[in-house]
C-alpha cells in the first residue's frame, strides 16, 4: 500500500488529474480552523495574526523554492501576477517586444495581448513538434525585446523548457525574464536563486495540493527597484498602517506587488499543503512520478499510439498526454470507471500521477487503455 494515500483525501477511483487540481491533504482540513478560530474569538482584532499566517505561507514557499520570504508576494492567480508585472515595466528606449510561446496557457496570452494598446508588439514562438530548443529561443531574444515569458513545464504536453539556459541568454541581451512554475512547483526541484530570473509566478492549486486562490509572485531582490507596479493598494505601501492618503511609498520588498486588503483563508490552506509537500520532498515526488509516467510511455509506445509528451524523461514534466483515434469515446470509458483525467485539443488525454498514486493503479489504467481505442 502506498504510504502517502493515507495523508490525502482522494476521490473514489483512480485520480490522475493532478496537473489540474491536486488532492487535499488531510492535515490541511484541520489546520484551516486556525483562521476561523481567530475570527470567532477576536473579530477585527484577528488581523495581526491573520497576516502572520500569510507570512507563514511565504516562509513555506521560501523553503520549497529556496528564495527569501520577503521576495514572495501572495497573488490571487497567475494571470493577476503577470498583469502586475506588465504594468510595472520601466520605459526602455527601443525595447518594444514581449515574447511568449504558442504553448503557454491561453490566459497568459490574453494578459500580454493587452499591452499592445501600450505600444508593445507581442511575438509568439511557434510550436511545431511541441518542443522548444534553446536555439529557437535565442532567435527571438533580440535587443528590441523588453520581456520574455517562459513556462517551466507547458500545460498541454508537459514539455520541460531549458529555463536556466534561456534566462542566462536573455539576461545577456538585457531582457526582463518571467518564469511560470504553475505546472512544476511541487513536482520538480526549483531553486529561484540559481535561476536568477527577474520574476517567478506560480499557483498552489496543482502539484502543491493547495487549492485555488493562493498564487504567488517571486521578485528578485537584485532587480526589485527597477519595477513600480500601477495596480497598488495599502498593502503595497512600505507602511500599510500609516493612513496618510497623500503619501505612498512602495514597499521595499516584493509586497509592493500586493495591492489592497488581502484574502487570507486560501493562503492558510495552501501553506499547510506546501508544508506537506516539503515534508515528503520534491525530489522524492519527481522520482516517483517519473517511474509511473515511464509505465505509460512504454505501454502507449508498444500500442503505437501517439504521445504528445516528450519521450525523454529529462525533457518532460509530470503529465503524459496521449492521442487516440476516438478521444471522446476513450475519455467516456475512463470516466465510467472513475478514472480522473481530462482532454485538451491538439494534445489528447492527459494522465498525471502524484506521490499518492501507485503502480497498480497505472497498470489498471493501461489495461483499460489496451482494451481498444
Amino acid at each position: 500500500m502506498n504510504q502517502y494515500k493515507q495523508r490525502f483525501f482522494i476521490p473514489k477511483g483512480i485520480y490522475l488529474l493532478n496537473h489540474s487540481v491536486g488532492c487535499l491533504p488531510k492535515r490541511t482540513a484541520l489546520e484551516k480552523e486556525r483562521f476561523f478560530d481567530l475570527w470567532k474569538l477576536q473579530g477585527g482584532e484577528a488581523w495581526d495574526q491573520w497576516l502572520s499566517l500569510i507570512n507563514e505561507f511565504c516562509h513555506s514557499l521560501s523553503t520549497l523554492l529556496h528564495g527569501n520570504p520577503d521576495e514572495f508576494c501572495p497573488q490571487t492567480n497567475v494571470s493577476s501576477a503577470v498583469c502586475k508585472i506588465l504594468h510595472s515595466l520601466p520605459h526602455r528606449k527601443n525595447r518594444s517586444k514581449l515574447i511568449l510561446s504558442e504553448a503557454d496557457f491561453p490566459s497568459i496570452g490574453f494578459a500580454l495581448s493587452q499591452m499592445e494598446r501600450m505600444g508593445y508588439q507581442i511575438e509568439f514562438l511557434p510550436t511545431k513538434d511541441g518542443n522548444f530548443s534553446l536555439e529557437r529561443w535565442k532567435q527571438h531574444l533580440t535587443k528590441d525585446t523588453q520581456l520574455v515569458f517562459m513556462t517551466h513545464i507547458t500545460y498541454g504536453n508537459s514539455f520541460l523548457n531549458p529555463v536556466t539556459e534561456i534566462i542566462k541568454y536573455a539576461k545577456e541581451q538585457g531582457v526582463i525574464t518571467v518564469v511560470d512554475i504553475a505546472q512544476s512547483a511541487g513536482l520538480v526541484p526549483i531553486n529561484v536563486r540559481v535561476w536568477n530570473a527577474d520574476f517567478v509566478v506560480g499557483s498552489s492549486i496543482k502539484w502543491l495540493c493547495g487549492g485555488p486562490g493562493a498564487a504567488f509572485l517571486w521578485v528578485n531582490s537584485e532587480s526589485l527597484f527597477n519595477f513600480e507596479p500601477i495596480d497598488v493598494g495599502w498593502f503595497s505601501h512600505e507602511n500599510p498602517f500609516e493612513f496618510d492618503i497623500y503619501n505612498f511609498q512602495y514597499a521595499k520588498n516584493a509586497k509592493r506587488f500586493w495591492g489592497g486588503t488581502p484574502s487570507v483563508l486560501p493562503f492558510v490552506i495552501a501553506q499547510v499543503s506546501i508544508d506537506e509537500i516539503n515534508s515528503i520532498g520534491v525530489d522524492k515526488i519527481q522520482v516517483h512520478n517519473q517511474i509511473l509516467t515511464e509505465l505509460f510511455i512504454h505501454a502507449v509506445c508498444a500500442k503505437k499510439l501517439t504521445v504528445s509528451t516528450p519521450l525523454e524523461p529529462s525533457q518532460r514534466g509530470g503529465t503524459v498526454a496521449i492521442q487516440f483515434s476516438h478521444p471522446q469515446k476513450v475519455y467516456e470509458r475512463f470516466k465510467q470507471e472513475n478514472i480522473f483525467i481530462d482532454m485538451r485539443p491538439s494534445f489528447g488525454l492527459r494522465f498525471s500521477p502524484h506521490i499518492y498514486n501507485d503502480e497498480q493503479e497505472i497498470e489498471k489504467v493501461i489495461a483499460l487503455m489496451q482494451a481498444g481505442d
